[in-house]
């Protein structure tokens, strides 16, 4: 009974992620611009809802490991039906930023909730090496998702807008059905020890990564590197709109990026295997670099070619270092220590997203990410000389 339960775990997750990343509010800076907003106060928004995602992301984790998995993440669902309300009917400024709030609380309380319930699934049927193959499976899914929610929001863009934040509401119902059908799995642990109170959980989570170091520098070194691809990803839209692309060009240039990250995150355990984890920090470091430094070239067709690797690296990276996190992370603290991830993610945007804007207003979009590519060498260069001479 226990093993069909658990299993079905997995079967509904793959239903929950796919509703969760349906991208048919992806188009949201086009819905507020048509609402009214100028680019300045979109820019202000999205700052809003990255630090709502900085302060509430680790209390999101702590509260699934206080309370449960499937609680939270029905709430998180809860959360996003109340901003699509909000964003349907707004005019002002004020309203789209307590939207956005919310909104961030959503999917706050999505990340890290769903890995740590998996994971938690898995390890009750002694099977956390199949974790990999799942987390590659989701990030697939979550590209299929993506994809197909963008095309479908393209049909509303003209016709009626508001329509895309009602599809939001109705497969939000969907992702909360698909949990009310999952099995909440037994943490370890909790057989010896008393419940946990919230603080208590945030303060050991805290404890535990000051003193593992791998873990710290792992979750470092993957946002950073996640940071600076979806500023790239978020900014090269900007520049094929300047070079005069359509709407379905556009479109078709996602599908085709989505093809590769799919294929990627499918083949990702493979890679793992094949590299190893410092091999493969060294490889997505090295990666990343040249591919900045290709943009320096100014070429539309190697641009493209650079959009598309980039956007396949991350696929491949996100079930690899999701595996790593979980492998190193208690079952007492997980949900709120996968949260810490996304929450230094969230750093990563909040000083990087800004930063990168500016400086493509003053030197343009190759010659900043150009520089960009430059400076993460030289950084790379130096730990890696500071490295060698301390493991002497």
């Amino acid at each position: 009974m226990f093993v069909k339960s658990f299993n079905h775990n997995i079967r509904y997750n793959y239903i929950y992620n796919f509703c969760s990343f349906f991208g048919v509010t992806a188009l949201w800076v086009l819905y507020l611009t048509h609402r009214g907003m100028s680019l300045v106060e979109v820019g202000l928004l999205e700052s809003i809802f990255h630090v709502s995602s900085f302060l509430f992301e680790v209390p999101s984790g702590a509260l699934a490991d206080r309370l449960s998995y499937r609680a939270v993440l029905i709430l998180g669902r809860v959360c996003a039906m109340i901003s699509s309300i909000i964003l349907i009917f707004s005019h002002d400024f004020l309203w789209f930023a307590v939207g956005f709030i919310i909104s961030a609380w959503s999917y706050n309380l999505n990340s890290g909730t769903t890995d740590a319930l998996v994971y938690e699934s898995l390890r009750c049927l002694n099977q956390e090496k199949r974790y990999i193959k799942v987390s590659a499976n989701v990030n697939a899914l979550y590209e299929l998702a993506d994809t197909l929610g963008i095309f479908v929001a393209g049909w509303f863009v003209t016709a009626y807008f508001e329509g895309v934040y009602w599809i939001q509401i109705a497969i939000s119902m969907l992702a909360i059905l698909s949990v009310l059908m999952m099995r909440e799995p037994r943490k370890s642990q909790r057989k010896e020890e008393k419940v946990t109170s919230y603080f208590a959980i945030l303060k050991n989570a805290a404890l535990f990564l000051k003193e593992n170091g791998q873990l710290r520098f792992l979750m470092l070194f993957f946002a950073l590197f996640e940071g600076v691809a979806a500023t790239y990803y978020f900014y090269f839209q900007s520049l094929v709109d300047g070079y005069g692309f359509k709407g379905y060009q556009i479109s078709l240039l996602m599908i085709a990026s989505a093809v590769f990250q799919i294929i990627g995150a499918k083949i990702s355990p493979q890679i793992e295997r094949w590299a190893g984890q410092a091999n493969l920090i060294l490889y997505f470091s090295a990666l990343l670099c040249g591919l900045l430094i290709l943009t320096f070239v100014n070429q539309l067709p190697l641009l493209i070619g650079c959009f598309i690797t980039l956007n396949t690296l991350v696929s491949v990276s996100q079930p690899i270092f999701s595996n790593y996190f979980n492998a190193l992370i208690p079952s007492s603290s997980r949900a709120t220590l996968l949260s810490v991830s996304s929450m230094l993610f969230s750093v990563a945007m909040i000083v990087l997203f800004p930063l990168s804007g500016w400086l493509i207003e003053q030197l343009r979009f190759t010659v900043s990410f150009g520089a960009m590519g430059m400076a993460l060498g030289l950084v790379m260069v130096v730990l890696t000389i500071v490295m060698k001479r301390r493991a002497r």
